[in-house]
C-alpha cells in the first residue's frame, strides 16, 4: 500500500472518478493523467523525472488566461453621457493607482522576503491606500473628510508567512539526472507553522480526500496531496476542502498540499485547513506532481517521492489602521445617511478584491460632489481598512467611531468585488498538457444581497439589470458577506454586491482581469441606485421598521 506505484495508481483512479463527477466534459479533458498512461508517459528511466516537462515557475503579476477579445461595452442611458467621472477610463485610472500600492508592497518586501504582498491593513501599503482615498475625497471637493485611526483589538494578531519553500527531492529512481524541483506556486495557509521550521516526508496522493478514497490509504507520517477544482465562486471550496485537510492531519498526515486546479501556476491564499501545516499548490505545479507519480507507476518504480518544506512565519499584534470617511450633507434630510462602503485591503495585486470596488467608490464620490448632484439624504463614503487583518475591522471601527451616523443610517451599500472578467476552460492546452483558460466578454456573476429583501430595493436591482446590463445573478437573497456582515448590527438594510470568481485571493487577480466597462456598469448602476433611494420613505427601504419618514 505504501509504495509509490500503488499510491500513484490510486491517484490516477481518483482523478478519473473526479472527472466523471465534475461539471461538464471539459473537466475530464484538462488532465491527461486521468487517462491510461500513454507511450509518452511511460518514459525511459534515462530521462529526468521520466521525461515529464518541468513546471513553468512562478510569475507574480502574470495574466494566466487568454484575452483576445475586449469586454462588452458599457451601456450609457440617454442623459448620462455627461457623467465623465463614471466613465470606464476614469475609473481604470483609479484602479491602476490602487494596484500600484500592492506592487510597491512586493517591490519593497514589506512582508518577509516579499513572497506575499498586497494592501495589508496594519502595514504601510494599507495606510497609503487609505490616505490616497482620503486625498481623492478632498480633491472631489468634499469638505467633511476624515482619516479615522484606530488600534488593533487587544489580544488579536495576524499570522503572516515570511519565507517558505516546497521542493520535490530528486532521485535517480525517477530518471537519471532528476534534480530537486521547487514548487514556486506553493502558498502557506493561515497558522500553518512548521515545528522546527522544516520537514521532509514522502508524498501520498489522496484525490479529493473523501472517506471512500481514504479507506485504503495510510497517510501517517506523510505529506498528503488533495485536489480542489473550484466551480463558480471560489469560496464554495472552503467548506469541503478545509475540513478534509484537517481530517488528513487528524489521520496522521504531517502536512497537506492542496492542488488548486486553476489557470496557470498561481499562488492562492484561500481555503484554510485548521491547525496544521498546509500549502496550496498552483495548477501546473500540481500537474507536474501528478504526472510524475503516474509515470513512476507506469515505470514500475517503487521508490517514494519525497518533499522537503521550509516555513518561517510571525504573528503581528499592536498594529494600527485607519478608515477614510467623507460626508456629503443632504439637502433636506441631512440627519439621515446612506452609507457607501468599499474595503481597501487586498492580498497580492488585488485588482478584483477589492481594487475595483474602491475605484468605483472614489468615482461615486466625485459624481455626487459635482454641482447639482446633492441628494436629499446625506451620503457617507467609507474607504474601509477592511477585514483581512484580525482585530483591525474597518466596518466595526467605523460604526463604533461614528455613533451619529450609525443612529441615522437608513441604508448601507457595500461594494465588494464588482467587475472581474468571467473565465472558462479553453479548447487549447499548454505545452505540458495543462488546459488553458480564456476570458469571455462579460463580468463574472455578481451576487446582489439585500438583507431585508425589501421589494422596493429588489425592484431597483431588476431595473439596474435592464438599464445598465449589470451581471447580477441569483434570486432575492440576504447575503451580506465580507464587509456587509458587520453592518448588520445597525438594523438597517445592507445591500452587498459581490463576486467570488476563480481568481479571487490569488496572484492572478491582476489589472487585466478586471473589466473596465464592467466598473463603469457598476458605477452607473450605483449612482442610479443611490439617487432612487435618496428621497423615498424609510418604510420603502425597510418595510418592517414601522417608520413613515
Amino acid at each position: 500500500m505504501d509504495s509509490t506505484r500503488s499510491l500513484s495508481t490510486r491517484s490516477a483512479l481518483a482523478r478519473a472518478t473526479l472527472c466523471a463527477l465534475a461539471m461538464g466534459m471539459v473537466a475530464c479533458s484538462d488532465t491527461r493523467a486521468a487517462e491510461a498512461p500513454s507511450a509518452d508517459q511511460a518514459r525511459s528511466a534515462d530521462e529526468p523525472w521520466f521525461g515529464v516537462m518541468l513546471p513553468p515557475g512562478f510569475e507574480p503579476h502574470a495574466l494566466h488566461v487568454i484575452s483576445n477579445r475586449p469586454a462588452a461595452p458599457a451601456v450609457v442611458p440617454e442623459g448620462e453621457s455627461q457623467y465623465r467621472e463614471l466613465a470606464g477610463d476614469a475609473i481604470q485610472a483609479h484602479l491602476e493607482t490602487i494596484v500600484g500600492f500592492s506592487r510597491e508592497s512586493e517591490e519593497t518586501a514589506e512582508v518577509g522576503e516579499g513572497q506575499i504582498w498586497g494592501r495589508v491593513t496594519g502595514f504601510p501599503s494599507g495606510a497609503k491606500t487609505i490616505e490616497w482615498a482620503v486625498s481623492e475625497f478632498r480633491a472631489a471637493g468634499i469638505a467633511d473628510v476624515e482619516l479615522q485611526q484606530f488600534d488593533q483589538n487587544e489580544g488579536a494578531s495576524i499570522w503572516l508567512p515570511l519565507s517558505w519553500e516546497v521542493r520535490l527531492l530528486g532521485d535517480p529512481a525517477f530518471g537519471e539526472g532528476s534534480a530537486n524541483v521547487v514548487l514556486e506556486s506553493a502558498m502557506p495557509l493561515s497558522a500553518g507553522d512548521l515545528s522546527g521550521g522544516s520537514l521532509t516526508a514522502p508524498l501520498v496522493y489522496v484525490g479529493t480526500a473523501t472517506s471512500t478514497e481514504l479507506a485504503r490509504i495510510d497517510v501517517r507520517g506523510k505529506v498528503a496531496i488533495q485536489k480542489a477544482i473550484p466551480q463558480g465562486h471560489t469560496v464554495f471550496m472552503r467548506s469541503p476542502v478545509g475540513p478534509r485537510a484537517q481530517d488528513l492531519l487528524d489521520r496522521g498526515a504531517v502536512a497537506v498540499l492542496t492542488i488548486i486546479d486553476l489557470p496557470g501556476n498561481m499562488r492562492a491564499r484561500d481555503i484554510g485547513c485548521g491547525g496544521g501545516t498546509c500549502f496550496n499548490i498552483g495548477g501546473r505545479d500540481g500537474r507536474f506532481i501528478e504526472s510524475v507519480m503516474d509515470a513512476a507507476a507506469a515505470a514500475g518504480t517503487t521508490a517514494d517521492i519525497r518533499v522537503e518544506m521550509r516555513l518561517e512565519s510571525e504573528r503581528f499584534s499592536g498594529l494600527s489602521a485607519a478608515n477614510g470617511v467623507a460626508i456629503l450633507p443632504g439637502t433636506s434630510r441631512s440627519d439621515e445617511y446612506v452609507v457607501l462602503n468599499a474595503h481597501a485591503d487586498a492580498w497580492f495585486d488585488g485588482a478584483g478584491d477589492n481594487g475595483d470596488g474602491l475605484a468605483v467608490l472614489v468615482a461615486l464620490a466625485r459624481h455626487f460632489s459635482t454641482p447639482g448632484m446633492r441628494q436629499e439624504r446625506s451620503i457617507v463614503f467609507v474607504a474601509s481598512a477592511g477585514h483581512h487583518s484580525s482585530g483591525l475591522s474597518g466596518p466595526g471601527n467605523f460604526v463604533a467611531m461614528n455613533p451619529e451616523i450609525a443612529e441615522g443610517a437608513v441604508l448601507v451599500v457595500n461594494l465588494e468585488h464588482t467587475a472581474q472578467r468571467n473565465i472558462a476552460p479553453a479548447r487549447s492546452l499548454h505545452e505540458d498538457g495543462y488546459r488553458e483558460w480564456t476570458m469571455d466578454s462579460h463580468e463574472a456573476p455578481i451576487v446582489a444581497g439585500i438583507t431585508n429583501l425589501a421589494p422596493y430595493l429588489e425592484g431597483l436591482v431588476e431595473r439596474g439589470i435592464e438599464r445598465y446590463g449589470t451581471n447580477f445573478v441569483s434570486g432575492p437573497n440576504t447575503m451580506a458577506s465580507g464587509e456587509g456582515g458587520t453592518y448588520r448590527r445597525l438594523g438597517v438594510p445592507v445591500f452587498t454586491t459581490m463576486q467570488g470568481p476563480p481568481m479571487y485571493h490569488t496572484t492572478g487577480e491582476v489589472l487585466e482581469m478586471v473589466s473596465t466597462p464592467g466598473m463603469e456598469r457598476m458605477a452607473r448602476f450605483m449612482a442610479f441606485f443611490v439617487k432612487e433611494v435618496s428621497g423615498v420613505l424609510v418604510a420603502q427601504l425597510n418595510p418592517t421598521s414601522g417608520e413613515q419618514r
